[in-house]
Formats: C-alpha cells, sequence, structure tokens
C-alpha cells in the first residue's frame, strides 16, 4: 500500500464518520512510514473536518506506523490495542481519546 492509497482510504473513513457527538476539537498527526516519512493531519474544529497531507506544528495526538500496519488496521487485520502494546503503532498524546475516536470510524 502506499501513502496516496492509504490516505484516499483514511479519507472516505474520515468523510463518512459522524463526529457529531464529539463535544470536544482535536487535532492528530500521523506520521506513516515506508523507505521515507509521510505525514497527515486530521483535525475536528468547531465541527468542521479538516484532514490535509501535511506534518502540522502542532497535535493533540502525535501516531507513528508503517504503512502495512495502517493498511492492517484499515482492513481490520489486527486490533488497533494490539497494535498499540506490541509496538506497531506509537502514540503522544490523549492515547485514551484516540482509542476512543477509532471506534467511531470501526463501524464504517
Amino acid at each position: 500500500m502506499t501513502f496516496d492509497e492509504a490516505y484516499s482510504m483514511v479519507e472516505n473513513k474520515f468523510n463518512e464518520a459522524d463526529l457529531s457527538r464529539i463535544d470536544k476539537d482535536f487535532s492528530a498527526e500521523f506520521c506513516l512510514t515506508d523507505e521515507q516519512e509521510h505525514y497527515a493531519y486530521a483535525a475536528y474544529i468547531k465541527g468542521k473536518k479538516i484532514l490535509e497531507k501535511k506534518k502540522p506544528e502542532k497535535a493533540d495526538i502525535s501516531i507513528r506506523m508503517s504503512l502495512e500496519t495502517v493498511e492492517q488496521l484499515l482492513n481490520k487485520q489486527i486490533d488497533p490495542f494490539k497494535a498499540f502494546t506490541t509496538g506497531k503503532v506509537k502514540a503522544k498524546g490523549n492515547i485514551f481519546f484516540a482509542l476512543s475516536l477509532y471506534k467511531k470510524f470501526k463501524g464504517n
């Protein structure tokens, strides 16, 4: 899976997700790796979804994983908690909030 393919899949899930019940703004930095690092920025601010291919200056949570792990997560081949506890996903910031967001996307 390429970064552009992963980004497209995430973009579809992000656009389909119902975030209306989230009562606080959030921002996230995603660093997806293969031979190089690729960045994406996702945010939900004042009811507006933002997703861009860029490295943000600041984010509430930073998540790092390989493109292979992204594919496994999106295809539900690996549980996000297991991926985190085994080191396939590294995160800094509010981890519990990140897991609650994942649950919102999981159904899509």
